[in-house]
């Protein structure tokens, strides 16, 4: 079980199989290499450096999955984040 945070440095969740979670066990998408989509098969984030990032305007659309049942949910805490790379966005997700 791998887990991730924002490029920003907030705790996103943690992937269980192809999947990304949230902190609290929602199922946030599905994984196709290092892009996440999400269950409609839009592109959510990218993970670069073991962080999620964000490609604005990246229309790229990969195929539907079916959304999982909820999983127990993990607490970590923030780190400091990363300068931005121009051309990109931190990952947000609020529940």
């Amino acid at each position: 079980m791998a887990h991730y945070w924002a490029w920003g440095g907030k705790y996103i969740g943690f992937r269980n199989g192809n999947y990304l979670y949230s902190k609290k066990g929602t199922p946030i998408g599905c994984f196709n290499n290092s892009e996440v989509y999400d269950f409609n098969g839009r592109y959510l984030c990218e993970v670069m450096n073991g962080r999620l990032i964000v490609k604005p305007g990246k229309c790229v659309v990969g195929g539907t999955m079916a959304k999982p049942c909820n999983m127990s949910g993990t607490a970590y805490a923030d780190y400091a984040g990363y300068a931005m790379i121009a051309g990109y966005q931190d990952f947000v997700w609020d529940e």
